[in-house]
């Protein structure tokens, strides 16, 4: 196992270093991931949005407009991820569905689906970063590593668990 450490690549070394990490990152402070990259996505769309429609009326205090835009749209955008995350859900429901059920039962399911998103959102986000994060970091491990598949799924299993249990403790 150590000679293939050694054998491997610099950059196939440093690739999964870094995927090691982000996975790392994203199995145990996923949910504060998630909320802190929409803050900055809608703040940044806030900003320039801001900035580009007042720029005629207040010229130099541009950059004033941009950085309440910035705040008050990624404040925004972090208060209504869930309302996001339940119509998403919902929409890819009906979707399935309606195929499938009458359309007044496929909208009924999307509705039901909408709220359980909605009330169940932090502990959805926290299972699935903490299953996405694991995967990552066995991708991470992998590039310079063997490792074969019962313990790659011991680990993925044992890192989802133990992220989730990270991610939830005291909510």
């Amino acid at each position: 196992m150590l000679e293939n450490l050694l054998q491997a690549p610099l950059t196939s070394l440093l690739m999964g270093l870094i995927l090691a990490l982000l996975g790392l990152i994203l199995v145990f402070m996923g949910r504060g991931v998630i909320k802190f990259t929409a803050f900055l996505i809608g703040g940044i769309i806030g900003g320039l949005a801001a900035s580009t429609m007042m720029a005629p009326y207040f010229g130099d205090a541009t950059i004033l407009a941009g950085v309440i835009g910035f705040i008050l749209v990624g404040a925004l955008t972090q208060l209504l991820l869930p309302v996001g995350a339940g119509l998403v859900a919902a929409a890819l429901t009906y979707l399935f569905l309606k195929p499938l059920l009458n359309t007044i039962f496929a909208l009924i399911i999307a509705v039901i689906i909408f709220f359980a998103v909605l009330m169940l959102f932090n502990k959805t986000v926290a299972v699935g970063t903490a299953f996405l994060g694991s995967l990552i970091f066995l991708a991470g491990i992998k590039q310079f590593i063997p490792i074969d598949i019962y313990l790659s799924l011991l680990i993925v299993a044992v890192l989802t668990v133990v992220g989730c249990i990270v991610q939830l403790r005291g909510r």
